[in-house]
């Protein structure tokens, strides 16, 4: 059944393949014009890849106008998609010839082509942008083909200097998956039933909170500029004349929020760390006993979480709403990105003997849910409390920026 309850959040609009994850094994914004992020040689990819290429009517370097057809204005940009990019195998792309945008590469058909590309202008409310372009464009070419897109080579490490502060080691252990689930997707709420088996997860380190404004600045900072985008759902974080990226003053210790899946895989990569599996989020919030909500089964209240408004909270505020092990804000304020590709019958179906050991979601992006990828924890709610629950599943196109965050773990070794 399906109730439509007051949402404010997660809007809708949409990747690297996810990494090999294995139980036992430990592990030690856009470019300015004509500025190429420095990287190590590697082997040129298989397979296609998206070129961008140039404009050839001036209706395509406007936005399409605002309009209560929606049918009208889906099929405006599904033209721009198609026009402005081509898919071609990767063989015959020249790897000099690119623009960098929201934590992907982009390449383009010619010298000429990236020139004008790279001479979009940062912000605009009606043209076109690269930002915009990888948002609404690709992410319309992306739900098609389910090709992924190219990531920008990270540059640098963080991950010696980072360690494990600022994480919370968990035990491995297993909790239930009841059959009894809720989803939802825009304002609809859902719920689902399916079989109820065990999963069982090993021991991770976990990230304490989300990722803040300032830690994502000091990413960019670090030699990843094109790991930024301009997006309405995030202010904070701004270009300077420079070329460096600021926050806005009082906001650093707030959730980094309009960032795709791109660009938190990217800042994990960064930081030594991952994007959590959904099993081992579900088991961070809702622990072996299988929580209602990250702090227990008790109804949320304004004392457990940011559940309102438009602005957000500090990463380090509710420690009424932090989970037992001291996790704090895994519902509310912001929702945050899991590596999985989505898809129901994978979650709901058990396995043989009853126990899902480690699991890391579909193998690949599935078309008819146009290859979205899973977040969990949901944003902000009202009149409705079933959104933050600990087994509550939810999933964007991974392209998508809005009240989205994340928050990242590694390997708990012993």
């Amino acid at each position: 059944m399906k109730r439509v309850m007051n949402i404010r959040c997660c809007g809708l609009f949409a990747s690297i393949a996810v990494s090999v994850l294995t139980a036992n094994v430990c592990f030690g914004a856009e470019a300015k014009p004509g500025e190429a992020t420095p990287e190590k040689k590697a082997a040129v990819p298989a397979g296609p890849a998206y070129v961008l290429s140039c404009p050839q009517d001036d209706s395509l370097l406007s936005r399409p106008e605002a309009s209560d057809d929606w049918k009208e204005l889906h099929r405006q940009l599904d033209q721009r998609s198609k026009t402005l990019i081509k898919v071609v195998d990767r063989s015959k792309v020249d790897p000099k010839l690119f623009v960098e945008s929201s934590g992907l590469r982009l390449y383009v058909e010619s010298a000429k082509c990236q020139a004008f590309f790279n001479a979009l202008p940062q912000d605009s409310e009606t043209g076109i942008t690269l930002s915009w372009l990888v948002r609404d464009l690709l992410g319309r070419r992306y739900a098609v083909t389910g090709i992924e897109p190219e990531m920008i080579p990270v540059i640098g490490s963080a991950a010696k200097e980072l360690g494990n502060e600022g994480m919370v080691l968990l035990k491995g252990g297993e909790y239930e998956r009841s059959g009894h689930y809720f989803t939802s997707q825009s304002a609809e709420l859902g719920e689902r039933k399916g079989d109820k088996y065990k999963v069982k997860v090993p021991a991770i380190y976990v990230d304490k909170y989300k990722v803040t404004n300032a830690e994502y600045a000091r990413f960019l900072n670090a030699g990843n500029p094109g790991y930024w985008n301009s997006t309405s759902w995030n202010q904070a974080i701004t270009r300077n004349e420079g070329g460096g990226f600021d926050v806005t003053k009082g906001h650093e210790r707030l959730p980094v929020v309009g960032v795709n899946f791109y660009q938190a895989s990217g800042y994990a990569t960064w930081a030594g760390k991952r994007l959590p599996t959904e099993a081992e989020w579900e088991f961070a919030a809702g622990g072996e006993k299988g929580r209602t909500y990250p702090w227990g089964n008790e109804i949320p209240d304004k004392t457990r979480g940011h559940f309102v408004g438009k602005e957000y909270a500090a990463v380090d505020a509710h420690p009424a709403g932090a989970t037992p092990d001291g996790i704090f804000g895994m519902a509310g304020n912001a929702a945050e990105w899991c590596a999985d590709f989505y898809d129901d019958s994978y979650y709901e179906t058990a396995p043989e003997d009853g126990l899902l050991k480690n699991p890391t979601g579909p193998k690949e992006g599935l078309a008819k849910w146009q290859y979205r990828r899973m977040f969990k924890g949901f944003c902000r709610v009202a009149g409705s409390p079933e959104f933050l629950q600990c087994t509550k599943r939810h999933a964007r196109p991974p392209l998508l920026t809005s009240a989205i965050g994340f928050r990242c773990v590694k390997p708990g070794c012993t």
